[in-house]
């Protein structure tokens, strides 16, 4: 069986590097032994506890990182002599050094799906107000279960709109790629009351050939989106605004899906937009973690 080092020489790394990935398989060996752990059982679940294991004795997100990354290449290894079947730390990265706010403030599933629940449409009788609040309600929907952006709301046109397939395409922008999202059955209801209803009294005059699905005063629909934010934070005060319930949402989906499938349903074009919403914190996403399986 070929050696540590004899592996680390036919890859054609430098003395320094292999010197250096000797000494982080020493240290990862001598964590396995003092945890009582086996190699041929180590997960994705026990590299989350050497990453918590690493954070635990060093501040410096580089230091933690390069010792992953020595990890990483000791794994290669028994990959390669056939000691395990997978390399657990292959997509950890311990992300940057200043904490997300909006991370740290996210939103559980069931606290955006009480604002959709909570979020009145006839408790105001003025029937102009009961027509607009029903349009904000199909928008807050789409914000706290498909996760869309003001862009993406001011692009949606009739013809993205399969409602009797609970779909909705959204269309490519010039930061989102162009996806398809299911919707839930609750929220078609509202959307085809709106769509066959409501929408036509809120067009303005002269104007029924418009194909926005939300036609809104001037067009502004951060105008709109703004106000229903007002509505959304009397329901729960911890909201913040639109860009921390789209990342609540993809939080909420890398609990569900892996990476490349959140990727997707969030429209980033580059992955590395998606991974930002991995918690530097790894034990506030224990969840996640537990879950998230990574890419080969």
């Amino acid at each position: 069986m070929i050696s540590y080092n004899k592996y680390l020489v036919k890859e054609n790394y430098s003395t320094t590097s292999i010197t250096s990935y000797e000494l982080q398989a020493n240290k990862f060996t001598e964590w396995l032994l003092k945890s009582k752990l086996t190699i041929n059982l180590f997960r994705y679940k026990e590299a989350i506890s050497y990453v918590e294991y690493l954070q635990s004795r060093h501040t410096n997100i580089r230091t933690i990182n390069h010792k992953l990354n020595g990890t990483k290449h000791y794994f290669e290894y028994l990959l390669y002599i056939g000691e395990v079947v997978e390399n657990p730390f292959t997509d950890i990265i311990v992300q940057g050094e200043k904490k997300n706010k909006l991370l740290q403030d996210v939103l559980s599933s069931d606290e955006l799906e009480d604002l959709y629940y909570s979020y009145e449409t006839e408790k105001d009788k003025h029937p102009r107000r009961i027509l607009t609040n029903k349009r904000s309600k199909v928008i807050v929907g789409l914000l706290v279960y498909q996760g869309l952006t003001v862009t993406d709301l001011k692009k949606l046109k009739l013809e993205h709109l399969e409602l009797y397939k609970g779909k909705i395409h959204i269309p490519r922008g010039n930061i989102g790629n162009r996806r398809t999202l299911e919707l839930k059955p609750w929220q078609v209801m509202e959307f085809m009351e709106y769509i066959n209803e409501v929408r036509s009294k809120l067009l303005p005059k002269n104007k029924e050939e418009l194909q926005e699905v939300f036609t809104v005063a001037n067009n502004r629909i951060s105008d709109t989106v703004c106000t229903i934010m007002k509505k959304l934070k009397k329901i729960n005060h911890k909201v913040i605004n639109n860009h921390q319930i789209r990342a609540s949402v993809i939080v909420v989906w890398l609990s569900k899906y892996n990476l490349r499938e959140v990727q997707i349903l969030a429209g980033h074009k580059y992955i590395s937009s998606t991974e930002k919403y991995i918690q530097e914190d790894l034990k506030q996403l224990q969840e996640v973690i537990n879950t998230y399986h990574p890419l080969g």
